[in-house]
Protein backbone atom coordinates (compact mmCIF):
# COMPACT_ATOMS: atom_id res chain seq x y z
CA UNK A 1 0.00 0.00 0.00
CA UNK A 2 1.07 3.25 -0.69
CA UNK A 3 1.99 5.92 2.65
CA UNK A 4 0.11 8.77 2.66
CA UNK A 5 1.98 12.08 2.16
CA UNK A 6 2.23 14.40 5.03
CA UNK A 7 2.51 18.08 4.81
CA UNK A 8 2.97 21.61 6.23
CA UNK A 9 0.73 24.31 5.38
CA UNK A 10 1.82 27.95 5.75
CA UNK A 11 -0.27 30.97 5.52
CA UNK A 12 1.02 34.56 5.90
CA UNK A 13 -0.01 37.79 5.44
CA UNK A 14 1.40 41.31 5.69
CA UNK A 15 -1.56 43.16 6.42
CA UNK A 16 -4.90 40.65 7.59
CA UNK A 17 -8.37 42.24 5.71
CA UNK A 18 -9.99 39.15 6.04
CA UNK A 19 -13.25 39.48 4.87
CA UNK A 20 -12.86 36.48 2.21
CA UNK A 21 -10.53 37.99 0.09
CA UNK A 22 -7.75 35.08 -1.36
CA UNK A 23 -5.05 37.22 0.75
CA UNK A 24 -6.47 36.38 4.02
CA UNK A 25 -5.01 33.74 6.59
CA UNK A 26 -8.31 31.93 6.70
CA UNK A 27 -8.80 31.89 2.51
CA UNK A 28 -5.37 30.74 2.60
CA UNK A 29 -5.80 28.20 4.75
CA UNK A 30 -8.92 27.06 3.57
CA UNK A 31 -7.10 26.55 0.04
CA UNK A 32 -4.36 24.70 1.54
CA UNK A 33 -6.95 22.27 3.33
CA UNK A 34 -8.87 21.98 0.02
CA UNK A 35 -5.88 20.67 -1.92
CA UNK A 36 -4.34 18.65 0.61
CA UNK A 37 -7.75 16.96 0.58
CA UNK A 38 -8.05 16.37 -3.30
CA UNK A 39 -4.86 14.89 -3.36
CA UNK A 40 -4.87 13.11 -0.53
CA UNK A 41 -2.28 14.44 1.46
CA UNK A 42 -2.40 14.66 5.75
CA UNK A 43 -1.84 18.55 6.87
CA UNK A 44 0.21 17.78 10.32
CA UNK A 45 0.29 21.55 11.07
CA UNK A 46 -0.66 24.61 9.35
CA UNK A 47 1.40 27.85 10.19
CA UNK A 48 -0.08 31.12 10.42
CA UNK A 49 1.92 34.54 10.13
CA UNK A 50 0.09 37.39 10.24
CA UNK A 51 1.10 41.00 9.91
CA UNK A 52 5.00 40.06 8.82
CA UNK A 53 6.69 41.21 6.05
CA UNK A 54 7.83 38.46 3.34
CA UNK A 55 10.78 40.19 2.78
CA UNK A 56 11.82 39.72 6.64
CA UNK A 57 14.30 37.50 7.52
CA UNK A 58 13.39 37.00 11.03
CA UNK A 59 9.71 35.29 10.88
CA UNK A 60 9.24 33.00 13.82
CA UNK A 61 6.42 30.44 12.64
CA UNK A 62 8.63 29.92 8.98
CA UNK A 63 12.02 29.47 10.64
CA UNK A 64 9.89 26.64 12.94
CA UNK A 65 8.61 25.44 9.83
CA UNK A 66 11.72 24.59 7.55
CA UNK A 67 13.84 23.59 10.73
CA UNK A 68 11.25 21.23 11.26
CA UNK A 69 10.36 19.87 7.92
CA UNK A 70 14.32 19.25 7.86
CA UNK A 71 14.70 17.95 10.62
CA UNK A 72 16.55 14.11 10.81
CA UNK A 73 12.98 12.28 11.57
CA UNK A 74 12.13 13.78 8.16
CA UNK A 75 7.97 14.52 10.02
CA UNK A 76 6.49 15.59 6.65
CA UNK A 77 7.17 15.22 2.47
CA UNK A 78 5.18 18.39 1.24
CA UNK A 79 5.30 21.70 2.13
CA UNK A 80 2.48 24.11 0.43
CA UNK A 81 1.63 27.46 0.59
CA UNK A 82 -1.17 29.37 -1.51
CA UNK A 83 1.37 31.26 -3.78
CA UNK A 84 5.13 31.82 -3.94
CA UNK A 85 4.55 35.17 -2.48
CA UNK A 86 3.03 33.72 0.66
CA UNK A 87 6.22 31.86 1.40
CA UNK A 88 8.52 34.56 0.85
CA UNK A 89 9.05 38.19 -1.14
CA UNK A 90 12.77 37.47 -1.51
CA UNK A 91 14.57 35.86 -3.55
CA UNK A 92 17.41 34.87 -1.52
CA UNK A 93 15.55 33.75 1.55
CA UNK A 94 13.15 31.65 -1.04
CA UNK A 95 16.13 29.89 -2.80
CA UNK A 96 17.99 29.42 0.40
CA UNK A 97 14.87 27.57 1.93
CA UNK A 98 14.32 25.71 -1.23
CA UNK A 99 17.82 24.43 -1.02
CA UNK A 100 17.28 23.12 2.70
CA UNK A 101 13.85 21.54 1.66
CA UNK A 102 15.44 19.68 -1.28
CA UNK A 103 18.19 18.14 0.76
CA UNK A 104 15.61 17.37 2.91
CA UNK A 105 13.54 16.04 -0.13
CA UNK A 106 11.01 17.84 1.10
CA UNK A 107 9.12 19.40 -2.06
CA UNK A 108 7.40 22.99 -1.75
CA UNK A 109 3.79 23.09 -3.70
CA UNK A 110 2.27 26.48 -4.81
CA UNK A 111 -1.25 25.31 -4.59
CA UNK A 112 -2.21 28.72 -7.28
CA UNK A 113 1.02 28.32 -9.34
CA UNK A 114 1.15 24.44 -9.73
CA UNK A 115 4.94 24.39 -10.55
CA UNK A 116 6.24 20.48 -11.38
CA UNK A 117 9.35 19.22 -10.15
CA UNK A 118 11.40 19.14 -12.83
CA UNK A 119 14.59 22.08 -13.90
CA UNK A 120 12.10 24.44 -16.37
CA UNK A 121 9.62 24.47 -13.22
CA UNK A 122 12.45 25.47 -10.49
CA UNK A 123 13.51 27.87 -13.25
CA UNK A 124 10.22 29.46 -13.30
CA UNK A 125 9.81 29.22 -9.63
CA UNK A 126 13.09 31.40 -9.66
CA UNK A 127 11.70 33.83 -11.79
CA UNK A 128 8.08 34.12 -10.24
CA UNK A 129 10.84 34.98 -6.96
CA UNK A 130 12.50 37.80 -8.78
CA UNK A 131 8.71 38.96 -9.43
CA UNK A 132 7.51 39.13 -5.89
CA UNK A 133 10.66 40.65 -4.53
CA UNK A 134 10.20 43.49 -7.29
CA UNK A 135 6.46 43.71 -6.31
CA UNK A 136 7.55 44.14 -2.92
CA UNK A 137 10.36 46.82 -3.57
CA UNK A 138 7.80 48.56 -5.38
CA UNK A 139 5.10 48.62 -2.46
CA UNK A 140 7.65 49.57 0.03
CA UNK A 141 8.84 52.67 -1.77
CA UNK A 142 5.12 53.16 -2.35
CA UNK A 143 4.76 53.10 0.96
CA UNK A 144 7.57 55.14 2.26
CA UNK A 145 6.74 57.91 -0.02
CA UNK A 146 3.07 58.09 1.02
CA UNK A 147 4.02 58.16 4.85
CA UNK A 148 6.88 60.96 3.85
CA UNK A 149 3.83 62.88 1.85
CA UNK A 150 1.87 62.09 4.69
CA UNK A 151 4.44 63.61 7.47
CA UNK A 152 4.59 66.44 5.60
CA UNK A 153 0.90 67.73 5.43
CA UNK A 154 1.08 67.49 8.97
CA UNK A 155 -0.57 64.01 9.58
CA UNK A 156 0.65 61.05 12.31
CA UNK A 157 1.92 58.24 10.63
CA UNK A 158 0.45 55.84 13.42
CA UNK A 159 2.83 53.92 15.62
CA UNK A 160 2.51 53.76 19.52
CA UNK A 161 0.87 57.00 20.32
CA UNK A 162 2.43 58.89 22.94
CA UNK A 163 1.29 59.21 26.64
CA UNK A 164 -0.86 62.44 26.79
CA UNK A 165 -2.38 62.74 23.31
CA UNK A 166 -5.08 60.12 21.26
CA UNK A 167 -4.79 60.18 17.46
CA UNK A 168 -7.94 60.63 15.64
CA UNK A 169 -9.07 60.85 12.08
CA UNK A 170 -9.73 63.85 10.65
CA UNK A 171 -9.61 63.53 6.86
CA UNK A 172 -10.49 60.30 4.72
CA UNK A 173 -9.06 60.22 1.63
CA UNK A 174 -10.64 57.08 -0.49
CA UNK A 175 -9.80 53.88 2.29
CA UNK A 176 -6.77 55.83 3.70
CA UNK A 177 -7.84 57.75 6.97
CA UNK A 178 -5.61 60.24 8.05
CA UNK A 179 -4.89 61.39 11.75
CA UNK A 180 -3.70 63.51 13.93
CA UNK A 181 -2.72 63.90 17.43
CA UNK A 182 -4.64 65.36 20.16
CA UNK A 183 -4.12 66.18 23.73
CA UNK A 184 -5.92 63.76 26.13
CA UNK A 185 -6.12 66.06 28.85
CA UNK A 186 -6.50 63.68 32.02
CA UNK A 187 -3.36 62.10 30.81
CA UNK A 188 -1.39 65.33 29.65
CA UNK A 189 -1.79 66.61 33.89
CA UNK A 190 0.39 63.81 34.81
CA UNK A 191 2.98 64.76 32.01
CA UNK A 192 3.04 67.82 33.21
CA UNK A 193 3.51 66.76 36.56
CA UNK A 194 6.17 64.46 35.88
CA UNK A 195 8.52 67.54 33.89
CA UNK A 196 7.62 69.71 37.09
CA UNK A 197 9.07 66.89 39.71
CA UNK A 198 11.97 66.85 37.15
CA UNK A 199 12.48 70.27 37.40
CA UNK A 200 12.30 70.51 40.78
CA UNK A 201 9.61 73.08 40.70
CA UNK A 202 6.92 70.80 42.70
CA UNK A 203 9.50 70.57 45.41
CA UNK A 204 13.01 68.88 45.70
CA UNK A 205 14.15 67.97 42.15
CA UNK A 206 13.23 63.79 41.53
CA UNK A 207 15.23 61.22 39.37
CA UNK A 208 13.08 58.60 37.23
CA UNK A 209 13.02 56.16 39.97
CA UNK A 210 11.95 58.96 42.62
CA UNK A 211 9.37 60.46 39.93
CA UNK A 212 7.56 56.52 39.35
CA UNK A 213 7.56 56.02 43.61
CA UNK A 214 5.93 59.62 43.82
CA UNK A 215 3.24 59.01 41.04
CA UNK A 216 2.41 55.03 42.33
CA UNK A 217 2.08 56.52 45.63
CA UNK A 218 -0.63 58.85 44.74
CA UNK A 219 -2.54 55.83 42.50
CA UNK A 220 -1.28 57.67 39.36
CA UNK A 221 -1.03 55.19 36.26
CA UNK A 222 0.05 54.70 32.79
CA UNK A 223 -2.75 53.26 30.86
CA UNK A 224 -3.69 51.34 33.50
CA UNK A 225 0.11 49.91 34.33
CA UNK A 226 2.54 51.31 37.24
CA UNK A 227 4.52 53.43 36.42
CA UNK A 228 8.73 52.73 36.31
CA UNK A 229 11.90 54.28 35.65
CA UNK A 230 11.73 53.31 32.30
CA UNK A 231 8.75 54.84 31.25
CA UNK A 232 9.42 58.17 33.10
CA UNK A 233 12.45 58.12 31.45
CA UNK A 234 10.42 57.42 28.16
CA UNK A 235 7.83 60.70 28.81
CA UNK A 236 10.81 63.13 29.83
CA UNK A 237 12.62 62.32 26.44
CA UNK A 238 9.87 62.08 24.13
CA UNK A 239 9.72 65.52 22.08
CA UNK A 240 6.31 65.75 21.09
CA UNK A 241 5.50 67.18 24.03
CA UNK A 242 7.38 70.49 23.16
CA UNK A 243 4.97 70.63 20.60
CA UNK A 244 6.69 68.96 17.30
CA UNK A 245 8.36 65.80 16.32
CA UNK A 246 10.59 64.53 13.91
CA UNK A 247 9.62 61.99 11.39
CA UNK A 248 12.46 60.23 10.11
CA UNK A 249 10.35 57.64 7.70
CA UNK A 250 13.21 56.09 4.90
CA UNK A 251 13.23 57.86 1.73
CA UNK A 252 12.60 56.22 -1.46
CA UNK A 253 15.90 55.05 -1.22
CA UNK A 254 15.32 53.22 1.90
CA UNK A 255 18.01 55.75 3.86
CA UNK A 256 16.68 57.00 6.89
CA UNK A 257 17.04 60.94 6.97
CA UNK A 258 19.43 62.93 9.99
CA UNK A 259 17.96 64.93 11.91
CA UNK A 260 18.54 68.11 9.90
CA UNK A 261 16.71 65.84 6.93
CA UNK A 262 13.58 64.66 9.45
CA UNK A 263 10.25 66.00 9.16
CA UNK A 264 9.12 68.14 11.73
CA UNK A 265 5.38 67.54 12.56
CA UNK A 266 3.29 70.11 14.83
CA UNK A 267 1.67 68.56 17.33
CA UNK A 268 -0.54 70.15 20.10
CA UNK A 269 2.39 71.60 22.84
CA UNK A 270 1.75 69.97 26.53
CA UNK A 271 5.26 71.00 27.90
CA UNK A 272 6.85 74.87 27.45
CA UNK A 273 9.54 74.28 25.15
CA UNK A 274 11.80 76.05 27.71
CA UNK A 275 10.97 73.66 30.48
CA UNK A 276 11.62 70.74 28.60
CA UNK A 277 15.37 71.90 27.65
CA UNK A 278 15.90 72.71 31.16
CA UNK A 279 14.73 69.15 32.09
CA UNK A 280 17.31 68.18 29.55
CA UNK A 281 20.01 69.87 30.70
CA UNK A 282 19.64 68.91 34.49
CA UNK A 283 19.09 65.05 33.36
CA UNK A 284 22.19 65.17 30.96
CA UNK A 285 24.23 66.61 33.72
CA UNK A 286 22.83 63.91 36.38
CA UNK A 287 23.46 60.98 33.17
CA UNK A 288 25.81 57.84 35.16
CA UNK A 289 28.39 58.53 31.92
CA UNK A 290 28.58 62.35 33.50
CA UNK A 291 28.08 62.14 37.03
CA UNK A 292 28.31 59.15 38.96
CA UNK A 293 25.21 57.78 41.15
CA UNK A 294 26.43 58.65 44.14
CA UNK A 295 26.99 61.91 43.63
CA UNK A 296 23.42 62.65 42.19
CA UNK A 297 21.22 60.56 44.14
CA UNK A 298 23.49 61.12 48.19
CA UNK A 299 21.72 63.40 50.50
CA UNK A 300 24.85 64.73 51.68
CA UNK A 301 25.05 68.49 51.40
CA UNK A 302 28.46 69.42 49.57
CA UNK A 303 28.83 65.44 48.11
CA UNK A 304 30.47 65.85 44.37
CA UNK A 305 31.17 69.74 45.05
CA UNK A 306 33.75 69.45 47.85
CA UNK A 307 37.12 68.37 47.15
CA UNK A 308 40.99 68.30 49.00
CA UNK A 309 42.98 71.42 47.97
CA UNK A 310 46.03 69.96 49.86
CA UNK A 311 49.36 70.30 47.40
CA UNK A 312 49.45 67.06 44.84
CA UNK A 313 46.12 65.97 46.10
CA UNK A 314 42.68 67.09 44.50
CA UNK A 315 40.30 64.74 45.42
CA UNK A 316 36.93 64.04 46.16
CA UNK A 317 35.33 64.55 49.87
CA UNK A 318 33.98 61.70 51.36
CA UNK A 319 31.99 61.53 54.48
CA UNK A 320 32.87 59.21 57.47
CA UNK A 321 31.34 58.59 60.58
CA UNK A 322 32.26 58.35 64.34
CA UNK A 323 30.53 57.17 67.75
CA UNK A 324 28.40 54.72 66.15
CA UNK A 325 27.11 57.42 63.38
CA UNK A 326 26.80 60.47 66.18
CA UNK A 327 28.50 62.76 64.23
CA UNK A 328 30.04 62.94 60.33
CA UNK A 329 33.21 64.61 59.06
CA UNK A 330 34.65 65.14 55.24
CA UNK A 331 37.97 63.48 54.94
CA UNK A 332 39.97 63.38 52.03
CA UNK A 333 38.73 60.32 49.90
CA UNK A 334 42.72 59.40 49.00
CA UNK A 335 43.06 59.46 52.56
CA UNK A 336 40.46 57.79 53.43
CA UNK A 337 41.45 54.73 51.68
CA UNK A 338 45.22 54.73 51.10
CA UNK A 339 45.77 56.76 54.54
CA UNK A 340 47.38 59.60 55.92
CA UNK A 341 50.90 59.18 53.77
CA UNK A 342 49.08 60.34 50.73
CA UNK A 343 47.72 63.39 51.36
CA UNK A 344 47.96 65.78 55.00
CA UNK A 345 44.93 67.35 54.57
CA UNK A 346 42.39 66.61 57.98
CA UNK A 347 39.00 66.29 58.18
CA UNK A 348 36.50 68.50 58.99
CA UNK A 349 33.00 68.46 60.73
CA UNK A 350 30.29 67.78 58.59
CA UNK A 351 27.95 70.52 60.08
CA UNK A 352 31.15 72.95 60.30
CA UNK A 353 31.66 72.58 56.75
CA UNK A 354 28.76 72.48 55.63
CA UNK A 355 27.87 75.56 57.78
CA UNK A 356 30.71 77.84 56.18
CA UNK A 357 30.00 77.03 52.65
CA UNK A 358 26.05 78.11 53.51
CA UNK A 359 27.09 81.22 55.47
CA UNK A 360 29.33 82.14 52.13
CA UNK A 361 26.37 82.27 49.40
CA UNK A 362 24.05 83.69 51.89
CA UNK A 363 26.57 86.78 52.39
CA UNK A 364 28.55 86.88 48.90
CA UNK A 365 25.67 86.15 46.72
CA UNK A 366 21.95 86.58 48.06
CA UNK A 367 22.66 89.34 49.85
CA UNK A 368 20.19 91.72 48.01
CA UNK A 369 23.13 94.70 47.57
CA UNK A 370 25.46 91.78 46.34
CA UNK A 371 22.83 89.88 44.35
CA UNK A 372 21.91 93.02 42.42
CA UNK A 373 25.43 93.81 41.40
CA UNK A 374 25.93 90.19 40.20
CA UNK A 375 22.80 90.40 38.37
CA UNK A 376 23.24 93.84 37.20
CA UNK A 377 23.44 92.82 33.28
CA UNK A 378 19.64 91.74 33.78
CA UNK A 379 18.72 95.28 34.80
CA UNK A 380 20.70 97.10 32.40
CA UNK A 381 17.97 99.01 30.20
CA UNK A 382 20.56 100.68 27.69
CA UNK A 383 21.02 99.81 23.76
CA UNK A 384 24.87 99.42 24.89
CA UNK A 385 23.27 97.01 26.79
CA UNK A 386 21.80 95.01 24.77
CA UNK A 387 24.24 95.00 21.78
CA UNK A 388 26.06 93.16 24.24
CA UNK A 389 23.28 90.57 24.91
CA UNK A 390 23.18 90.35 21.16
CA UNK A 391 26.93 89.90 20.85
CA UNK A 392 26.87 86.98 23.49
CA UNK A 393 23.65 85.62 21.70
CA UNK A 394 25.40 84.99 18.27
CA UNK A 395 28.22 83.67 20.32
CA UNK A 396 26.16 80.78 22.40
CA UNK A 397 24.28 79.82 19.09
CA UNK A 398 27.51 79.78 17.07
CA UNK A 399 28.51 77.31 19.84
CA UNK A 400 25.63 75.53 19.72
CA UNK A 401 26.33 74.82 16.09
CA UNK A 402 29.42 73.62 16.98
CA UNK A 403 28.18 71.00 19.49
CA UNK A 404 25.52 70.11 17.32
CA UNK A 405 27.63 69.44 14.18
CA UNK A 406 30.17 67.65 16.47
CA UNK A 407 27.07 65.27 18.01
CA UNK A 408 25.86 65.11 14.34
CA UNK A 409 28.85 63.72 13.30
CA UNK A 410 29.34 60.56 16.03
CA UNK A 411 26.31 59.45 15.26
CA UNK A 412 27.33 59.20 11.28
CA UNK A 413 30.14 57.06 13.27
CA UNK A 414 27.15 54.44 14.13
CA UNK A 415 25.57 55.17 11.07
CA UNK A 416 28.39 54.02 8.86
CA UNK A 417 29.54 51.39 10.93
CA UNK A 418 33.10 53.11 11.94
CA UNK A 419 31.52 53.36 15.94
CA UNK A 420 29.04 50.95 18.28
CA UNK A 421 26.29 52.73 19.95
CA UNK A 422 27.22 50.31 23.45
CA UNK A 423 31.03 51.62 22.98
CA UNK A 424 32.14 53.68 26.37
CA UNK A 425 33.87 56.51 25.31
CA UNK A 426 31.38 56.88 22.49
CA UNK A 427 28.62 56.82 25.04
CA UNK A 428 30.76 59.55 27.28
CA UNK A 429 30.94 61.74 24.33
CA UNK A 430 27.54 61.59 22.95
CA UNK A 431 26.43 62.32 27.28
CA UNK A 432 29.01 65.31 27.11
CA UNK A 433 27.86 66.92 24.45
CA UNK A 434 24.32 66.96 25.04
CA UNK A 435 24.64 68.47 28.16
CA UNK A 436 26.44 71.30 26.66
CA UNK A 437 23.90 71.57 24.18
CA UNK A 438 21.70 71.59 26.75
CA UNK A 439 23.10 74.07 28.60
CA UNK A 440 23.32 76.43 25.28
CA UNK A 441 19.81 75.98 24.33
CA UNK A 442 18.79 76.91 27.99
CA UNK A 443 21.27 80.21 28.19
CA UNK A 444 20.47 80.74 24.81
CA UNK A 445 16.57 80.87 25.56
CA UNK A 446 17.17 83.21 28.20
CA UNK A 447 19.40 85.99 26.51
CA UNK A 448 16.69 85.80 23.64
CA UNK A 449 13.80 86.06 25.80
CA UNK A 450 16.06 89.58 27.49
CA UNK A 451 16.25 91.16 23.72
CA UNK A 452 12.07 89.89 23.42
CA UNK A 453 10.78 93.49 22.24
CA UNK A 454 8.28 92.56 24.45
CA UNK A 455 10.18 90.67 26.65
CA UNK A 456 9.43 91.51 30.18
CA UNK A 457 12.60 93.21 32.22
CA UNK A 458 13.78 92.02 35.48
CA UNK A 459 13.76 95.36 38.34
CA UNK A 460 15.11 95.52 41.11
CA UNK A 461 11.79 94.11 42.82
CA UNK A 462 12.11 91.58 41.53
CA UNK A 463 15.67 90.46 42.50
CA UNK A 464 14.92 91.24 46.09
CA UNK A 465 11.75 88.62 45.82
CA UNK A 466 13.60 85.62 44.31
CA UNK A 467 17.10 86.56 46.61
CA UNK A 468 14.24 86.08 49.60
CA UNK A 469 12.76 83.47 49.00
CA UNK A 470 15.96 81.42 47.82
CA UNK A 471 17.60 82.30 51.60
CA UNK A 472 14.42 81.04 52.47
CA UNK A 473 14.87 77.78 50.45
CA UNK A 474 18.48 77.70 51.97
CA UNK A 475 18.27 78.10 55.75
CA UNK A 476 14.55 76.49 56.36
CA UNK A 477 14.50 74.09 53.58
CA UNK A 478 14.62 70.30 53.96
CA UNK A 479 18.04 68.47 52.91
CA UNK A 480 17.33 67.67 49.65
CA UNK A 481 15.90 70.93 48.60
CA UNK A 482 18.81 72.72 50.46
CA UNK A 483 21.34 70.48 48.08
CA UNK A 484 19.39 71.20 45.31
CA UNK A 485 19.20 74.87 45.72
CA UNK A 486 23.03 75.24 46.66
CA UNK A 487 24.05 73.61 43.30
CA UNK A 488 22.19 76.43 41.55
CA UNK A 489 25.19 78.50 42.83
CA UNK A 490 28.16 76.33 43.73
CA UNK A 491 30.08 74.64 41.25
CA UNK A 492 33.42 74.03 43.55
CA UNK A 493 34.49 73.86 47.27
CA UNK A 494 37.97 73.68 48.14
CA UNK A 495 39.18 73.02 51.27
CA UNK A 496 42.39 72.96 52.90
CA UNK A 497 44.08 72.99 56.38
CA UNK A 498 43.54 76.36 56.31
CA UNK A 499 41.07 77.76 54.05
CA UNK A 500 37.69 76.90 51.96
CA UNK A 501 36.99 78.16 48.95
CA UNK A 502 33.20 78.42 47.27
CA UNK A 503 33.22 79.12 43.82
CA UNK A 504 30.00 79.13 41.00
CA UNK A 505 28.99 80.92 38.04
CA UNK A 506 27.28 84.28 37.96
CA UNK A 507 24.83 82.58 34.60
CA UNK A 508 23.31 80.40 36.97
CA UNK A 509 22.64 83.17 39.26
CA UNK A 510 21.32 85.20 36.59
CA UNK A 511 19.23 82.27 34.88
CA UNK A 512 17.73 81.71 38.55
CA UNK A 513 16.53 85.46 38.67
CA UNK A 514 15.25 85.32 34.81
CA UNK A 515 13.13 82.23 35.60
CA UNK A 516 11.90 83.06 39.11
CA UNK A 517 12.31 81.67 42.33
CA UNK A 518 9.53 79.05 42.14
CA UNK A 519 11.02 77.91 38.78
CA UNK A 520 14.59 77.84 40.32
CA UNK A 521 16.62 74.72 40.08
CA UNK A 522 20.09 73.43 40.23
CA UNK A 523 21.26 73.91 37.02
CA UNK A 524 24.92 72.33 35.34
CA UNK A 525 27.65 74.11 36.27
CA UNK A 526 28.08 76.35 32.71
CA UNK A 527 31.34 78.01 31.15
CA UNK A 528 30.48 81.78 32.08
CA UNK A 529 32.11 84.28 34.55
CA UNK A 530 32.42 82.85 37.90
CA UNK A 531 30.97 85.37 40.55
CA UNK A 532 33.75 84.46 43.09
CA UNK A 533 36.50 85.00 40.47
CA UNK A 534 39.33 85.05 42.23
CA UNK A 535 40.88 83.07 44.74
CA UNK A 536 41.42 85.34 47.86
CA UNK A 537 37.92 86.59 47.84
CA UNK A 538 36.43 83.85 49.51
CA UNK A 539 39.57 82.63 51.94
Amino acid sequence: MKTKLRAFGYARVSVDEEGGINASIAAQGAAIRAYAERESVEVVQLYEEPGVSGRSTSRKAFNQMIALATAPERPVDLVIVYALSRFARRLLTQLQAEERLLAADVRLVSVTEGFGQDANSRLMRNVVGVINEKYAHDASVFTRRDRRGNALRGFWNGGPVPFGYRSRTVLTEGKKERRKLFVEEDEAAVVRLIYALAAGTEGPRLGTRGIAAHLNERGYTLCGRRFHNSNVDGILTREHYAGAYLDRTADAEGVIPSAEDAIRVECPRIIDPSLAARVASLRAGAAPRVTPPRITSSPVLLTGLARCGMPGCGCGLTIRTGKGGQYGYYTCHAKAAVGAACCTGRPVRREQLDGLVLDAVLDRVLRPDRLKLMVAGLLERSDEADERRRAELDRVRRERVGVETRLRRLFELVENGLAKPSDRVFAERVAEHRAALARLEEREGVLAAQLARRGVRVDEGAVEQVGTALRERLVSGDAALRRAYLRLFVSDVTVTNETVSVSGTRAAVEAAVARGARNAAPAVPSFDREWCRLQDSNL
